[in-house]
């Protein structure tokens, strides 16, 4: 794989954005990063500007008023594009709304995927349901707060100190299909990130990918994906061109490693594997 031969890099944030000592992002509206993450940011800005790429997308599972207060310190004009909410939105930050996915997917002439963002409003019952149910419920076998994330199109939530999170994902999993019907169940993919339980709609990161790719007219053969986690296994599972931190999840190293000369395991962790690749 050739730097100069990639177009658009899909960027993930946790775990890949961090300074090299790990130190997390923070998980609501109001955090705003240390000045150890804000150097790293700052140098990631600096080697994507300087790069081959025509375009640097973020695609995380978090949501744009936590994105913002990194995004900030990354103002390299190649940064436009946001994949959110595990690609359920996509927030253009040049013309500060989220663009209609339904109508992007039909003029791409990306039938299937309009189709699958149709279904959307399957989060807004799921959604509706927590608030009114699902919280107490989860709360009531678990305690402690387990409040969801402000979020239009996916279901996420911290799972509670010493809880088993497989457990956690089983519990809301089966609450969820008691009370939704099949159809709109078997809709929804149940997963989890590195603390959080998140409930997807029948959208994969993958799907973000391909639409924007289309979107912007470029082949996916020149387009690269870096992640590091058990959410970003869609991404690791088909496509063809991607990159992890030595930090990632041993399953997202061995995909990367099975694809050969397309995948590229970095000897460095968190964003230092970015800028040593940029490099």
């Amino acid at each position: 794989m050739k730097l100069e031969q990639i177009k658009i890099l899909f960027q993930d944030v946790d775990g890949c954005l961090n300074p090299e000592d790990g130190e997390g992002f923070g998980a609501d509206a109001s955090w705003e990063p240390s000045a150890n993450q804000i150097a790293m940011l700052e140098a990631i800005d600096g080697a994507v500007d300087a790069s081959h790429l025509e375009h640097f997308v973020i695609n995380t599972g978090r949501f744009w008023p936590i994105c913002q207060n990194f995004a900030k310190y990354l103002q390299t004009p190649k940064l436009r594009y946001f994949l959110l909410e595990h690609a359920s939105v996509i927030y253009d930050r040049v013309e500060d709304r989220n663009l209609d996915l339904v109508q992007m997917a039909n003029d791409c002439g990306l039938p299937d995927l309009a189709k699958r963002y149709a279904n959307l409003d399957t989060m807004e019952q799921l959604l509706s349901w927590y608030d009114a149910e699902g919280q107490a419920a989860m709360e009531a076998i678990f305690g402690g707060n387990m409040a969801r994330l402000d979020k239009d199109c996916n279901l996420s939530f911290d799972f509670p100190a010493n809880a088993d999170p497989a457990t956690v994902q089983a519990a809301i999993e089966s609450l969820a299909r008691e009370s939704l019907s099949a159809e709109a169940f078997a809709q929804l993919e149940f997963c989890r990130s590195d603390s959080f339980i998140d409930v997807l709609p029948e959208i994969t990161k993958m799907d973000g990918i391909t639409l924007l790719s289309a979107h912007l007219k470029i082949d996916l053969t020149d387009a690269l994906a870096m992640g590091d986690y058990l959410n970003d296994l869609s991404i690791f599972e088909t496509f063809e061109q991607v990159i992890c931190p030595a930090n990632a999840h041993p399953r997202i190293i061995e995909l990367a490693q099975s694809k050969g000369p397309s995948g590229h395991v970095s000897p460095h962790s968190f964003g230092a594997a970015l800028i040593d690749f940029l490099k």
